[in-house]
């Protein structure tokens, strides 16, 4: 988690002290927790409701791809017993699943909830008709 940032640092200023490591510390920590409160500020703010037009949380991708996954919003409030909060099958925007599903692959997860395709189908086709 800390490896990348720091070797970008140091691959730019060329030095690399105890002062830089704390400071790429501190805005790594910065940065994760504003992309994760992104999730309950621009997430029901700003993008699609394609399963629940009357409720203020939305599916936003680019906090998706920010906060590696959640930001699948409306789908997370209609669904909350689905372990993926998205009804994506592909891990492009989504590592938080592909995490759990890992794990779960291992025999570390189990009992993973999820919704029935047929069902998110007609919910989503419903709202649309």
């Amino acid at each position: 988690m800390y490896i990348v940032p720091i070797w970008i640092f140091h691959s730019v200023f060329g030095s690399l002290g105890a002062c830089e490591l704390v400071c790429v510390n501190y805005a790594m920590y910065i940065s994760t927790l504003h992309i994760t409160w992104l999730v309950n500020s621009a997430a029901h703010l700003w993008g699609s409701k394609s399963y629940d037009k009357g409720i203020y949380a939305s599916e936003n991708g680019l906090v998706a791809l920010l906060a590696v996954g959640e930001g699948w919003h409306n789908y997370n409030h209609v669904y909350p017993q689905d372990y993926k909060a998205a009804e994506l099958g592909a891990y492009g925007r989504n590592w938080s699943a592909l995490f759990i599903d890992t794990f779960a692959a291992l025999g570390m997860a189990y009992d993973l909830k999820t919704v029935a395709p047929h069902v998110v189908r007609q919910k989503t086709c419903s709202k649309f008709a």
